[in-house]
């Protein structure tokens, strides 16, 4: 049996215990957790706010397929701080959130951390420092990882950010070098990055950690879409998942469904469905 999740990113109008519970309805196993703005940005969670989450997870029978450590619009938006800031005291904000998340994560049973793999190259920074900003910072939190302080930390190969392809990925794996530190794979972004996303997933092997499984319109504007409406093969994907013997989860992506989630949700797992096995 694949482990299906889905993930909150498609309920940001409801508040997590009430996404919980959504998800949970709709059928999956498993849920992933924003790390942000209105789910769970670790900041503002008091003690009280975790037992919540552990007690509505244990009342829906759901897992935590992942912490999503990514957007950060509780202090500033999507993709800023990034790691590869110019200002050393905003990298120094990425590394503290993602460590913050770690223990969030720890605190709800998340077995991983997904985060940005590096940000957007701007001004006169060449990708070479970049490169070693993304390296160092991630160097920290491997750190704690090794600690038993935070959970594994993904970055998330995406179109238009530093780490865009498999082969990206695994050139900042090989500098890190920490088992600490591995990949999210999500197939929307590596489709919008032009990537083969099957061989991408057999090049990468042990190091994909967790898959979101993102649907992308065929109209060319890149929008997500419920998967099996879009262009991303998914036989394919499945395919090169068992060829690598990936049996950890797969968490849907249905950001920006979010007029009508419990409908898109039962639709993707539907169709994700028939690749169960």
């Amino acid at each position: 049996m694949r482990k299906f999740a889905l993930s909150s990113s498609a309920y940001k109008r409801f508040k997590l215990a009430q996404a919980i519970r959504h998800v949970g309805l709709a059928g999956y196993a498993g849920i992933e957790v924003m790390a942000d703005i209105p789910h769970g940005y670790p900041p503002i969670l008091t003690e009280a706010d975790r037992r919540g989450i552990r007690s509505a997870l244990a009342q829906n029978r759901l897992a935590i397929s992942n912490v999503n450590a990514g957007p950060m619009t509780a202090l500033r938006d999507e993709l800023r701080p990034s790691w590869i800031e110019a200002d050393r005291v905003l990298r120094g904000e990425r590394v503290q959130h993602t460590l913050d998340a770690g223990a969030f994560a720890k605190d709800i049973g998340g077995p991983t951390i997904s985060t940005l793999a590096g940000g957007r190259l701007e001004g006169k920074m060449t990708r070479e420092t970049a490169l070693q900003h993304l390296v160092g910072g991630l160097k920290q939190v491997a750190a704690a990882v090794e600690k038993g302080r935070c959970p594994p930390v993904l970055i998330t190969p995406q179109h238009g950010l530093l780490i865009e392809s498999a082969d990206q990925g695994f050139e900042v794996l090989k500098k890190v070098k920490s088992r600490g530190i591995g990949i999210d794979l999500n197939t929307g972004h590596l489709h919008r990055a032009g990537q083969d996303i099957a061989a991408s997933i057999r090049e990468l092997k042990d190091a994909v950690r967790h898959v979101h499984l993102e649907d992308v319109s065929a109209d060319g504007s890149g929008e997500v879409v419920v998967p099996g409406t879009g262009v991303v093969e998914f036989g394919a994907v499945f395919e090169a998942l068992d060829a690598i013997r990936y049996d950890a989860w797969l968490t849907v992506d249905l950001s920006g469904a979010d007029a009508h989630p419990d409908e898109a949700a039962r639709h993707a797992l539907e169709f994700l469905g028939q690749f169960d096995r």
